[in-house]
């Protein structure tokens, strides 16, 4: 009898401990996420990020993107990257309901606030602490709402950064088929080349193969061939520019008499200037580009060696 009723105690206790794990389980999950609307990346016009009072837009301008208030250009893969967070964006767990934000750095001196627009009409508002451990996701919160949650993505390393952490860093852009003059001064030497096409033999029937790949000459100034492989070095070293850092804007009226000066003229035109070395940096400024950079010391260095060559005819 007593073995009898030792079961029945047994029985009862696990009965009432797997209830207890039941409705446990059941209050941590009985809470409802909430469901953001959906948005199409390619719909957003506007992104504002707000940090410690301050604010930086990005504006999209036709098919580019724009930093305001300073108009800098943004760099476009950082950009879709944003929108592509922005647009698959979702709550995936709730975290904290104590409004312990500094552990969550939610905080009113270290969140970010993240409003999406198209056109007028707003599409993501949300505020953005710091990363959860897996970088997967990060600690958020949605306007009106005091909780903490988890959001798919890691919206520090996108959206967390300084303005000029957004900017495209290319200075200058061309294709080196669309030049056919360039105009080059360099530490008071002048010269102009001209590119030309050779004139390909005739086939028997008394026309030009059309299959053919045309093949092209430089001139100077003076009619005198330059070395084909010099040119292309130069425009290859040229044809797609990143700056090393950008100065400030202000430096832009500073500069002055530059060493050297390349005009590159076909279906656009492209000029380079770059100044004297100071405190161990070169300046350079370019029609693309609204803001003086420095211009990198092997790009400077591999685009110099030609022009000596070119000069030299």
């Amino acid at each position: 009898m007593k073995i009898k009723k030792e079961y029945i105690l047994l029985a009862l206790l696990i009965a009432s401990s797997v209830g207890y794990l039941i409705f446990q389980k059941t209050d941590r999950v009985h809470y409802t996420l909430p469901s953001l609307e959906a948005v199409q990346p390619d719909g957003i016009t506007t992104i504002d990020i707000t940090r410690e009072g301050k604010t930086a837009s990005l504006k999209k301008q036709a098919e580019s993107w724009l930093i305001a208030p300073q108009d800098w250009r943004a760099d476009s893969t950082k950009v879709s990257e944003m929108l592509d967070v922005l647009a698959n964006l979702a709550v995936t767990d709730l975290v904290s309901e104590t409004k312990d934000y500094d552990r969550y750095e939610l905080d009113e001196g270290s969140r970010a606030t993240i409003k999406a627009y198209a056109g007028q009409e707003p599409r993501r508002d949300l505020i953005v602490g710091k990363a959860a451990p897996t970088h997967n996701h990060t600690y958020v919160m949605l306007p009106g709402d005091g909780r903490v949650y988890l959001a798919s993505g890691d919206l520090p390393r996108l959206f967390l950064v300084s303005p000029s952490d957004l900017r495209d860093m290319v200075v200058l852009s061309m294709t080196p088929a669309d030049i056919d003059r360039i105009e080059i001064e360099h530490k008071g030497r002048k010269t102009a080349l001209v590119r030309s096409e050779v004139p390909q033999d005739k086939e028997k029937n008394g026309s030009a193969s059309q299959d053919r790949p045309k093949v092209y000459t430089w001139k100077n100034d003076r009619g005198v061939p330059v070395d084909k492989a010099d040119v292309d070095t130069l425009l290859a070293v040229l044809a797609k520019l990143y700056c090393g850092e950008y100065l400030d804007d202000a430096m832009k009226t500073v500069l002055k008499a530059p060493e050297t000066v390349i005009v590159m003229k076909g279906t656009g035109e492209h000029v380079l200037s770059i100044f004297a070395k100071s405190q161990d940096r070169v300046p350079a400024l370019s029609s693309q580009s609204e803001s003086p950079f420095v211009m990198p010391d092997y790009k400077l260095e591999e685009m110099e060696k030609g022009l000596g060559r070119i000069l030299e005819k």
